[in-house]
């Protein structure tokens, strides 16, 4: 199975994250930035089929939006994890 590779809209943008105090998070993985007309994207891609984005009208913005859906996501998967070991007993 030949497996696509994600494009994403827009210029990658050069960002100092060093500039801004910014979550934990974005500090940790620096997602990149690109720029799309008005809208700014922060993604990090894992896998070629799999990535975390965030969407915002400034770098901070969508970095932001994306530190947010990491914390979700780490939520999210701490709550199946502690239901499926609730539903073991």
């Amino acid at each position: 199975m030949k497996q696509q590779v994600r494009t994403i809209p827009g210029r990658l943008v050069d960002f100092d994250y060093d500039r801004y105090r910014l979550p934990t998070f974005v500090m940790q993985f620096k997602p990149a930035i690109y720029q799309d007309g008005d809208c700014y994207y922060a993604v990090l891609s894992f896998e070629e089929e799999h990535d975390i984005s965030g969407l915002g009208t400034s770098p901070e913005d969508a970095l932001i939006d994306w530190s947010e859906k990491v914390c979700n996501m780490l939520s999210l998967s701490a709550t199946l994890s502690n239901t499926l070991r609730g539903k073991k007993k």
